[in-house]
């Protein structure tokens, strides 16, 4: 017969640390969406918007050592990587000189928040637990 795998507890802080970072992966989010123009919104040039998003992964950088765990090794590396994906993203993209037209931004600021979904991915697993 197949047994099933023992969860993990984790302990409340532990809980408590993913969600401050999933906060502030939410807030470098908005930080970079903010240079997407809209219908009734042009947008935050693009310099502003990636300055914030650089903060906001410095605040999350700050953040990671309130969930790590033995148990959640796994995840966190794979968060960790995430955010220095992301910045390299931003960075290369920040060092764009080219005027980007609304398809390549919204592509560009795309790419640079895909590595972020480890978070998501996270909280799945978390939740199992």
């Amino acid at each position: 017969m197949f047994r099933k795998r023992a969860r993990h507890h984790l302990p409340d802080e532990i809980r408590r640390g993913f969600a401050i970072s999933a906060g502030l992966v939410d807030e470098a989010q908005r930080a970079l969406i903010a240079a997407v123009p809209t219908s009734r919104n042009p947008g935050v040039p693009l310099d502003e918007a990636l300055e914030a998003f650089f903060m906001a992964l410095r605040t999350l950088d700050d953040s990671m050592a309130g969930w790590r765990d033995d148990g959640l090794a796994h995840e966190w590396t794979k968060c960790s990587d995430g955010i220095r994906e992301a910045r390299a993203h931003a960075e290369a993209l920040q060092r764009n000189d080219a005027e980007l037209t609304f398809e390549q931004l919204n592509a560009s600021v795309g790419d640079v928040l895909y590595p972020l979904e480890a978070f998501a991915d996270a909280e799945r697993d978390l939740r199992r637990r």
